[in-house]
């Protein structure tokens, strides 16, 4: 019988984890961008280009010295301060990602022969990027470093940045050129 029981509670426990695996990777609200926006929400500075700032801050040889000199709870404060802001800074990329997926999507019907990301791929993207965010979130919460999960994630924004800024050229060459 306890057995039984234990049984039952680990399924629930498994369903409730996929429940929220799933709510968590649920597509955002689509905002729709006027053509004109596009081109200046492409012209904004990227959250991912402050990457070395935010890593070399969760560096703890950024801190030791106050841990050496005795004071072990601004130290604390400090890095706690830190992962605060790096929690930040990854909603901020997070949101910069999702509203780079509504261009691409924007930009796939404007020029769907120059602009082709198709919607499984960003999709994928979408979810790749949205499981590695909750994972260094988590390993900030937990006060672990966050390893190379920071840089995977902004080469991913940055290839996103890439592909749209070339798609963009491409659909000005042919405006132009047409």
């Amino acid at each position: 019988m306890t057995h039984l029981i234990v049984m039952v509670f680990f399924l629930a426990i498994a369903f409730v984890l996929i429940g929220l695996l799933l709510w968590a990777t649920r597509p955002p609200k689509r905002i729709p961008y006027p053509v004109q926006d596009i081109f200046e929400l492409l012209s904004q500075q990227r959250h991912c280009m402050r990457l070395p700032f935010i890593q070399h801050a969760l560096q703890p040889q950024d801190t030791a010295f106050l841990e050496e000199s005795g004071k072990k709870a601004l130290m604390r404060e400090i890095r706690a301060d830190r992962r605060r802001i790096a929690l930040h800074y990854l909603d901020q990329l997070q949101q910069e990602f999702e509203t780079l997926l509504e261009i691409s999507r924007a930009m796939a019907v404007m020029a769907p022969e120059i602009a082709a990301v198709e919607e499984i791929e960003r999709w994928k993207l979408s979810l790749v990027f949205a499981m590695n965010c909750a994972f260094q979130r988590w390993r900030l919460r937990l006060g672990l470093r966050p390893v190379s999960g920071f840089a995977s994630i902004s080469t991913m924004a940055t290839g996103l940045v890439r592909h749209l800024e070339s798609a963009t050229a491409s659909i000005a060459e042919n405006a132009l050129g047409g």
